[in-house]
Parts: structure tokens; C-alpha cells; sequence
């Protein structure tokens, strides 16, 4: 034989390989092939594991064992997923034909049950209302876990265990491209997916440049949001090209939102890499200029994220800004809107230019309820030298430093989107009239028939007016100036493009509208 490694043979032994490649890899009915944690093989050939045969391929807190084959793959192999706490984690099968029925009936597998026999392994329907879209499998009831059939390959799911140990998956090997139609919902179109084979993928640029799962299917993703959300035990983390790089392991599974009902996510099977001394955590240091800012209540803290590039705007950049997962409107959080052109989105993750950081003004997104005290405050990394954050409370009329020092707020109203607080990053101590009425205002339709007026101060009164484009005067509205103002438009105006005026304190402010 002229080849190394270019045809294993196991009968009776057991292997464990640390890292090899091998053209074709026969397992007997009697052999046991075990790739542990921290290694890999690359079968360049096929894969044959006769009935009876043992082929596991294991990980632990920190590592995971890889098993890539180019050709066919035939006979059933295993997957052991550690599983670090008794925490909800998203997984997907890292094999197919893996039975739900036989995963969850397992005593391995450590499946704890409630009261009313559903087991803590659940599927996403997008379709169902807001709160009721996990559905659990049961022993007995409306979905019983007997007349499941197998994991969808590709699918995400979220399941529990008792206490830290393994899921163990068997089945056959995924060798193709693997392609996930997408629920139909028309509102909410988010989705829960995962890697589907024994081996890792690279998710972002920063992985693997341009040949990535992200770059793959980035234009299956809608506009706003074109990232892959992680649980990470308390929030939902977006993952994309302004992030740092990220492989998915083995069975890792994430949320996206598409831009269509049916719209397809596809894995790619030629993008598998075995990363073996790959971390578990989504990001590490780097030299990127960001805001982590906070919003604690209590013992419950919020976070939104503000990163600044050389290649990102004050406006939408699809791949770097992150909107917000939402399922239930939460009664505690903080986003922000984009600078520029707000759309009454709210961002987890909003990417700035790095070269005009005291000109960047952020609307922030609070809700909170009302005679609670929030508390703001912020973490700087990489920001330039004498570069300091500030927040302003237009209801307050104030701005406040808060670099290293938190500051706390009761609200007396019900907070609920932008409009009363903004975040400044500048080299000097900043007062209430350098927010200028242009910088701070957005103008953004909620509906049809309202337009949604923020950053303006709660004094004095405004006029709006709208027009066809052929200039005819449709509507003028007189109001008294708040934080947040709602303006409800005609009703059945025909749709088309119109054009909204703003006018407060002696400045003018035109708005684009499209009513549809």
C-alpha cells in the first residue's frame, strides 16, 4: 500500500484518534472507533459502519471531536454534545434519523418532564402568537413525542437537562448540503436552525472571509436582520460580520429571521472544518471601538452594543447592525434606533463610523415601567483617548457623564422606545443646547395611519403638514411638543409617496412617507 492511511480496517479494538486523514474508513461489526474531544479525522474516501459497529465522536466544556467525510457515509454513528448546566440550550442533531422519542426516552440524555408529562425538549412555531410558540413534546397530548419521528436535520431546538452532562445523537451522517424551508408565518419570521453535521462551520466573515454560513444565506435574511441570534442563558446575542470570528459546533443552533414566507437557510457541506481547539465563547478582545451599554432594574440587567468601523454608516448597514429578536413585547429592555433614518426598529447591535463619534447621536430604545428606578451605565473598550460617553435626558433637560460613573432615573411615566434619552460620545463636557433639533429627531411611520415624532423637547408646540407629491396640501396638524409624539394621518389615504413637514422652534424638517 502506497498511501498512508488510505484504507483503515477495525475489527475488535478499540481506537481513539487524535488527528488523522484517511482516504476510506471501514468499521466492523465488531469495532469501536472513538474520536475524543480534542481531535479529528478527514475521511477523504467513504465511511462504512457495518450493524453492530461502534463509531462516537465526543466533546467536552471546551472542545469538540470532529468527523468529516467526503464521500458517501453509510451505518449509523454517535454524537456525545456536552452539555455544560441544567440551563435551556439551543440544539440542533449533529446526525440524521436520530428518533425524538428514543432521544428523549434515553435515561442518558438526562430529560427531565413537568407536570403535565411534556418533556424538556421543544420546537419553534413561528405561526403560533407571541409566548405560546415553543411547543414541548409529551409523553401523551397534543404533540406526543412517540409520533414525532426523527430531528429535522437542520432544525434547531431547545431542550434542557437535569444536571451538566451529554446528549448523545445516533444516526446517519449528513454528507450533502443541507437546505431549511423556513415556517410561513407573514409576521413573525424568525426560526430556529443548527449546524447539522459531527464537524464545525465557520458562522462569520471573520471565520472564514467570504465563504461562511452568515455570507451564504445573508440574502435569505431580512434587511434589519441579517445575523444569527445565540441564547446565551438570559439574552439573545447576534453573531455577524461586525462580531469576532465564530465557529458552530457540532449540534449548535441559533435563531435567524428571514425576509420571506419558505425562504431557505442552507449549511453547506463544503464549508466543514474540524477546529478542534476552537472556544466556546463568542468573542474575544479586539481593537474595534465599543459601547457596551447597560440598564440595570433591580437584579436584571439589559445590554445593547455600539461598535464603530471604517466601513460602516449612520444608517442601515445589513450585515453589521442587528435588530432586536422580539417575541412578547418586553417590559424591560435597551436598544437603539439607527442615527439616521429610523424605521422604528429596535437594534441590539448598531454599527457607527469611527471617524465622527461626536457627531453620531443615538437614539436609545428604554422600556421600563413607570415609579421604577433604572440605572445607566456604561463600558468602553478601545474608544479614543479623552473620548467620553454621555447620556441625555430631554424630559430632564440634562446630560451627564456617565464614562465611569452610573446614573439612575425614576421615570414617572411608562417608558416605551426612543424619544427621551440619547447617548453623545464627545471630548468635552456637553450641555443641553449642543442637541440641536436636527441631530436628535426622527420621524418614522408606525402604521398607515400614524407617523411616530421623537427627539423633540417636551415644550412649546409644532406643526405638521403633509403633502402629495404634486405638492396638495393633505393634512396640518398643530400639537403640543413631547418626547414622544404620535400623529395620526388621514384615513385612506391612497397609496404612494408623500411628503411630511416638521416645523418647531423656527427649523423646518422634511420627511419621505409611503403609505402602502
Amino acid at each position: 500500500m502506497n498511501k498512508k492511511y488510505a484504507l483503515i480496517l477495525l475489527a475488535m479494538a478499540l481506537i481513539v484518534v487524535q488527528q488523522t486523514q484517511s482516504q476510506d474508513l471501514h468499521v466492523s461489526a465488531t469495532g469501536t472507533f472513538f474520536v475524543a474531544p480534542k481531535s479529528d479525522i478527514n475521511v477523504t474516501g467513504s465511511l462504512e459502519v457495518v450493524a453492530g459497529g461502534d463509531v462516537t465522536i465526543s466533546s467536552d466544556a471546551t472542545h469538540s471531536g470532529s468527523l468529516i467525510v467526503s464521500g458517501a457515509a453509510t451505518g449509523v454513528i454517535s454524537y456525545q454534545k456536552h452539555i455544560p448546566d441544567a440551563n435551556w440550550h439551543f440544539v440542533s442533531a449533529p446526525v440524521e434519523t436520530q428518533s425524538i422519542n428514543d432521544f428523549v426516552l434515553d435515561a442518558a440524555n438526562g430529560i427531565p418532564t413537568s407536570g403535565l408529562n411534556n418533556y424538556a425538549v421543544s420546537v419553534y412555531n413561528n405561526t403560533n402568537a407571541a409566548g405560546t410558540r415553543w411547543e414541548y413534546y409529551s409523553a401523551a397530548g397534543t404533540h406526543p413525542a412517540n409520533a414525532a419521528g426523527n430531528f429535522t436535520t437542520g432544525k434547531g431546538y431547545s431542550n434542557k437537562r437535569t444536571a451538566a452532562g451529554y446528549y448523545t445523537f445516533k444516526g446517519t451522517m449528513a454528507t450533502a448540503d443541507v437546505v431549511v424551508t423556513t415556517a410561513s408565518s407573514t409576521a413573525h419570521k424568525w426560526e430556529v436552525v443548527g449546524n447539522p453535521y459531527s464537524s464545525f462551520l465557520p458562522a462569520n466573515s471573520l471565520a472564514n472571509g467570504t465563504n461562511n454560513v452568515l455570507a451564504q444565506n445573508i440574502d435569505n435574511l431580512e434587511v434589519c436582520f441579517k445575523g444569527l441570534y445565540f441564547w446565551n442563558g438570559t439574552a439573545y446575542q447576534a453573531i455577524n460580520h461586525a462580531t469576532e470570528a465564530l465557529h458552530l459546533t457540532p449540534g449548535q443552533a441559533f435563531m435567524v429571521r428571514t425576509r420571506a414566507n419558505g425562504a431557505t437557510f442552507t449549511f453547506p457541506e463544503n464549508l466543514q472544518t474540524a477546529q478542534v481547539a476552537a472556544a466556546t465563547t463568542f468573542y474575544k478582545g479586539s481593537e474595534t471601538p465599543e459601547i457596551i451599554l447597560s440598564l440595570l432594574s433591580g437584579t436584571v440587567t439589559k445590554t445593547t452594543i455600539l461598535k464603530y468601523f471604517s466601513n460602516t454608516s449612520t444608517g442601515l448597514d445589513p450585515g453589521y447592525d442587528a435588530g432586536t429578536y422580539i417575541d412578547t413585547t418586553p417590559t424591560f429592555a435597551i436598544d437603539t434606533h439607527l442615527v439616521s433614518d429610523s424605521q422604528g426598529i429596535d437594534f441590539t447591535l448598531q454599527c457607527l463610523p469611527n471617524n465622527n463619534f461626536e457627531t453620531s447621536i443615538v437614539p436609545l430604545s428604554i422600556k421600563a415601567v413607570a415609579n421604577e428606578s433604572i440605572t445607566f451605565s456604561a463600558d468602553a473598550i478601545n474608544l479614543p483617548d479623552g473620548l467620553k460617553i454621555f447620556l441625555e435626558d430631554k424630559e430632564a433637560q440634562t446630560i451627564t457623564d456617565i464614562t465611569t460613573v452610573s446614573h439612575q432615573v425614576t421615570p414617572n411615566k411608562t417608558l416605551n422606545g426612543i424619544g427621551r434619552f440619547y447617548l453623545h460620545t464627545a471630548a468635552s463636557v456637553l450641555s443641553t443646547e449642543d442637541s440641536g433639533f436636527a441631530t436628535t429627531l426622527n420621524i418614522y411611520k408606525t402604521s398607515n395611519t400614524n407617523v411616530r415624532i421623537t427627539g423633540l423637547q417636551p415644550q412649546g408646540t409644532a406643526v405638521v403638514k403633509l403633502y402629495s407629491l404634486v405638492g396638495k396640501e393633505v393634512m396640518m396638524y398643530a400639537f403640543k411638543m413631547e418626547t414622544v409624539n404620535d400623529i395620526a394621518l388621514p384615513k385612506n389615504l391612497a397609496t404612494g409617496l408623500y411628503l411630511l413637514q416638521l416645523v418647531a422652534n423656527g427649523a423646518k424638517q422634511t420627511k419621505k412617507l409611503i403609505i402602502e
